[in-house]
Parts: C-alpha cells; sequence; structure tokens
C-alpha cells in the first residue's frame, strides 16, 4: 500500500465512530510500534491508533476491558489514561478489511507533552504515578485472560527469536555485527543466567501490569504534572515488581555519575513505595528483571531487524545499550539494592 492509500484509509475512520459527523485529522508525536492521528470532532480531540504490530483482535480485546475497568478506578488516580470510545454499533475495534485487515480504535485525548525527568522531586513524583496505577491494577480482575506472556516467559517475545535463533545470532553473528561480537556475546552470557532463575521468578506476587511505562508513555502539563499515562497494549499478568524494574531501567544511565544515577533511582522508589510494598525477595531480585527488561528490548529489536522493519543501524545501538545497562547491573546491582532501603 502507498502512503497516499495509507492516509486516505485512516482519514475515512473516524467514520465509523462520528457517522454523518465532520471532523479534521492531524499528525502528532506517536509511538514507535502503531500509527497515530489525532481526531477533532466538535472541538473535542481523540486519538485514533492503527496497530501496526499485530491483527490480534483478543489482545485489543484485552487491553480495551482493562482500560474500561481503569476507568471505573478514576478516582484511584491522580491523571488521566486513554480511554477507549465505543463504536455506535458496539465494541471499540474496527477492522479494515473483513478477516486480513490491520485494526484501530479510538481513544479519549489528553494534552500535554513528554516528560523530561530533571531533578529528583519529578523522578520521585513519577515514582507515585506508577505506584497509583500498580495499586489500582491489582485490584481488578477481568473475565478474559491475558493475551501476552509475563516478560521471564523470553521464548515468546517475537515468533522468530527463538532461545536458540537468540543463542546463534548472539555467538556467531552475521558478518556486519562481528564488531559488535563482546557484546553480543555478553548478552547471551546474561540471556543464559537469566533462565537459571525463572523458578525463583515464578513465586513471586503476580498481578495486572502496564510492562511499558516510560517517558514517552507519559504526559505532563505546562507545569510539569504528570497529566496521563498512555498505551496499555501490552498490559498483563506478570510479576508485581516488574513493574519497578521496568521504570529503573529507562533511569540506569550508565554515563551518569554512579551517585547521580542511583540517587535518581532512589527518588522514584520514595514516590513508588508510598504506594506499594514489596517483599524482600522481589527487591533482592529487582537488579536480575532490570536486567530481563533490557534482554527484552534487544530480543524485540532483534525480531524487527529480522522481520525487515528496522536497519542495522538501530539494532546496533540497541546491543550497545544493552550491553552497557546489564553490564553495569552486574557490577553495581546489589548497591543499587542497598540504596533503595530504608535508611
Amino acid at each position: 500500500m502507498s502512503s497516499k492509500e495509507k492516509e486516505e484509509q485512516l482519514a475515512a475512520l473516524p467514520a465509523h465512530w462520528f457517522p454523518g459527523q465532520v471532523w479534521t485529522m492531524r499528525t502528532g508525536e506517536g509511538g514507535m510500534n502503531n500509527t497515530t492521528r489525532f481526531v477533532d470532532v466538535d472541538d473535542i480531540s481523540y486519538v485514533l491508533r492503527l496497530y501496526e504490530t499485530h491483527r490480534d483482535m483478543d489482545k485489543i480485546r484485552y487491553e480495551h476491558r482493562i482500560l474500561l475497568a481503569l476507568a471505573d478506578r478514576k478516582s484511584q488516580l491522580s491523571y488521566r489514561l486513554p480511554v477507549p470510545i465505543e463504536l455506535p454499533e458496539g465494541g471499540t475495534i474496527v477492522q479494515l478489511d473483513e478477516g486480513t485487515g490491520k485494526l484501530a480504535a479510538l481513544f479519549t485525548y489528553t494534552d500535554g507533552y513528554n516528560p523530561t525527568w530533571a531533578h529528583p522531586q519529578q523522578l520521585v513524583n513519577f515514582g507515585k504515578a506508577v505506584g497509583q496505577l500498580s495499586s489500582a491494577l491489582a485490584a481488578i480482575s477481568v473475565e478474559l485472560a491475558p493475551v501476552y506472556p509475563p516478560y521471564y516467559e523470553i521464548e515468546h517475545i517475537h515468533p522468530r527469536c527463538s532461545p536458540e535463533a537468540v543463542r546463534t545470532f548472539c555467538l556467531q553473528p552475521p558478518d556486519i555485527f562481528v564488531p559488535q561480537n563482546k557484546e553480543l556475546s555478553y548478552i547471551y552470557e546474561r540471556f543464559a543466567a537469566f533462565y537459571q532463575a525463572i523458578p525463583a521468578l515464578r513465586q513471586l506476587p503476580h498481578q495486572l501490569v502496564h510492562g511499558d511505562i516510560n517517558g514517552s508513555n507519559m504526559l505532563v502539563d505546562e507545569e510539569g504534572k504528570i497529566a496521563a499515562v498512555l498505551d496499555f497494549e501490552f498490559v498483563t499478568l506478570d510479576v508485581r515488581v516488574m513493574e519497578l524494574a521496568v521504570c529503573l531501567s529507562d533511569l540506569i544511565d550508565p554515563s551518569l555519575p554512579g551517585l547521580e544515577l542511583k540517587r535518581n533511582c532512589a527518588a522514584f522508589y520514595e514516590g513508588y513505595q508510598s504506594f506499594i510494598q514489596l517483599e524482600e525477595e522481589e527487591i533482592r531480585l529487582l537488579p536480575l528483571l532490570i536486567e530481563l527488561r533490557r534482554l527484552d528490548v534487544f530480543i524485540h529489536f532483534l525480531g524487527r531487524y529480522v522481520d525487515g522493519v528496522d536497519a542495522q543501524g538501530v539494532l546496533i545501538d540497541i546491543i550497545q545499550n544493552t550491553f552497557g545497562k546489564t553490564k553495569w547491573l552486574q557490577e553495581n546491582g546489589s548497591e543499587l539494592v542497598r540504596s533503595l532501603q530504608p535508611k
């Protein structure tokens, strides 16, 4: 499909929600995985999402069911979440071509911009926002079964990235990735070590988790106050502490001075623990789970490269990032855990 044909297809979608009405459509900031447009109807804005990563109706139904359940608990949150808009005939999902077409949905809109964490108090507020959401998700039970597996079932991240395929790529990389041989060997070493810890991870408390909270999936207002948490596409049942691990993974920047990095993580955890009290074993395994997040991202982008979605340079950046963060965690993970504990 040409880009012109795609835009024409997108432009026709709002009619499913607003038959006989007039709307305008505009582009704006969107994520890497899906196509996003903004729709304005009678001075009200909405977010139109065209799902690009899959055509699985059950995955989207589950995401929407969780969002609607959270909408009933909005008083527990100090910010907004996207709410799927119901179609006139019922349901919240449009299939572009019957049987084989891509899937689309419309959501409520929140104005704001992606945050940058400039000082510790912002990170405390970030932690509070994540803690609030984790607490609300813990209270939700829906009749549908989650479709996405937990993070620790790493073999299911991408259909073409089985454990054996990952091993082959890391230990016998294609010629164009030979310069990254050292980094790939180390990544596979951590990949293999993770598998030994799976029985312990299965024993940790489980609940619903967003699974991808980071600055690109949050909005703040002009005063820097958190306005919304977005993109629940990967919400699933997982280890409770994985939500914390995902957030800390983004805060771990090995280029920062060690004291500053640990201070940032401690500030986030200060806000988070005002809503969630973790068990000792959850905290002990936190460095491993942060590594798991990095391994997950690596395998996700390896799959995108294998599928021809991303160029070599994108995967090289991911390899370097994964290597740097996992190595830092191996050297500093225990101290990081101690820095989170009450003094």
